[in-house]
């Protein structure tokens, strides 16, 4: 009734102009209150039928009762007497009538022999036109029916009631129930107001604890409790929003974060840049290919550092769409080795890559662009030894995995792919800390996911998990 009443309210809200934006509590007190009007009419209705129908039957199975027990009756006279006389007729229904009944017998030629309504037995002499008007007022209702014994009109006849309230105390039962229909109708309505007041109250209170919720959430609160005991569909609007809340607040820390970070990364080179050109300018530094050099890469630093946050941007804007193309796994391989086989050798590290498929559908320069930032993470930390690449087929698409000698600490994993992270060991190294923020940017633009995990054998693993949707070769 709940769900159908506040479906009806929307209706009606969406239909009558003057009564959009009106509050929960109105909107809901209407629709209980519309419903309750509607199932208590279709009650009223279909108890109506009901009574009416009954009455219908009952009147039509006594007036065949009553109609069929007049013609045996008029039929055994007949038999036994031979003709039909007013005294004969009078003495054989004495049992059959009733006040309720009327009784109507005229001979072959149309001439009253027996008139009884209302209580009143009506005879021939006394006043003949009585039974031509008892049957033009009753002529709706009344049929006459021929008696017919082998083969001759005898007489004919109309026998029935006038009804089931024309007995005093049916009337007085069927008027007792329309009083108490009515009045079962009035405590109904009544009692169904009170209970859609007391749930629209509820249910308008609840959902302007919600509302409050939201606003101060929108108004930057981040410690906003909802209660428990909602109705459902508040309660999910709730939970979302503490979910929403939750993940703002993490959001606004690393943003902070990252503002400090990109600060910080930023302010290292730019103050070295400033304070060795302020000393060249002043004569006080010399200029030497040393010092260019230096001040070379200090801007090739802040050059990457740029580049990163523009391609994170990038790949991060809803609009941006993978530019999907067939990636054969060898060629792929073979463009990672070519960019890192040299200086992956000067460091004691081999490339190697095995696949159990030949190609998948993907966006080849993001993928290969995570890549590199893997593999270029690989050599800046990891152990000497082999770096291998995995392209697997997995039953929903495919994984693409890096594994490297050597672990990163348990505490720094739940950290590793937001922005500019990085851990002790990372800061000490060039770089924007964003090289892993990227990778998992590529992974969910190709609708995916980026996991790592270190191995009991001393490894680190990176994986990538591409849907087989965006990855099914042609």
């Amino acid at each position: 009734m709940k769900r159908f009443s506040l479906k009806l309210s929307g209706r009606i809200f969406q239909r009558v102009p003057h009564l959009k934006g009106k509050s929960l509590f109105i909107q809901t007190l209407l629709g209980f209150s519309v419903a309750s009007l509607m199932v208590l009419g279709l009650f009223t209705l279909l108890l109506s039928w009901g009574i009416s129908s009954s009455v219908k039957g009952w009147n039509e199975s006594v007036n065949a009762s009553i109609r069929r027990d007049t013609r045996d009756l008029l039929e055994n006279l007949y038999r036994s007497k031979g003709l039909l006389t007013t005294v004969d007729i009078e003495q054989a229904v004495a049992l059959l009538i009733n006040p309720n009944i009327y009784l109507y017998v005229e001979d072959a030629l149309g001439n009253l022999l027996y008139l009884y309504r209302q209580g009143e037995q009506i005879r021939p002499g006394s006043d003949p036109g009585q039974g031509k008007n008892f049957l033009r007022r009753h002529g709706n209702t009344i049929t006459l029916e021929t008696l017919d014994i082998e083969g001759k009109i005898v007489a004919r006849f109309a026998a029935g009631t006038f009804g089931f309230n024309a007995s005093e105390s049916n009337a007085r039962f069927l008027s007792t129930l329309t009083q108490t229909l009515w009045i079962g109708l009035g405590m109904s309505l009544v009692i169904s107001l009170a209970i859609a007041y007391g749930f629209s109250r509820i249910l308008a209170r609840q959902g302007r604890i919600v509302a409050q919720g939201l606003i101060a959430i929108k108004a930057g609160k981040r410690d906003v409790t909802f209660p428990a005991g909602l109705v459902e569909e508040l309660h999910t609007i709730a939970q979302t929003a503490q979910q929403l809340q939750e993940r703002l607040t993490r959001e606004e820390d690393l943003r902070k974060q990252w503002t400090a970070d990109i600060a910080h990364d930023l302010r290292t080179p730019l103050s070295s840049l400033r304070g060795q050109l302020e000393g060249i300018l002043d004569g006080v530094l010399p200029v030497s290919n040393e010092r260019l050099s230096h001040l070379y890469h200090e801007v090739l630093r802040l050059q990457q550092l740029v580049q990163d946050l523009a391609e994170l941007s990038r790949i991060e804007a809803p609009e941006f769409k993978p530019q999907y193309q067939t990636i054969h796994c060898e060629s792929l391989f073979s463009e990672i080795l070519s960019r890192f086989g040299i200086p992956a050798r000067e460091k004691g590290f081999t490339l190697t890559g095995k696949w159990d498929i030949p190609s998948f559908e993907g966006d080849e320069k993001l993928l290969l662009r995570a890549l590199s930032n893997l593999v270029h993470n690989a050599l800046l930390y990891g152990t000497p030894g082999p770096i291998q690449l995995f392209f697997t087929k997995e039953k929903e698409g495919i994984s693409i995995s890096v594994c490297n000698q050597g672990t990163i600490p348990e505490d720094h994993i739940p950290y590793l792919f937001q922005r500019s992270y990085r851990a002790d060991a990372a800061r000490r190294t060039e770089g924007s800390g964003l090289g892993l923020a990227i990778v998992k940017a590529v992974a969910q633009a190709h609708g995916g996911t980026v996991e790592f995990k270190n191995t009991p054998q001393g490894t680190s693993v990176f994986t990538f998990y591409l849907h087989t949707k965006n990855t099914e070769s042609p």
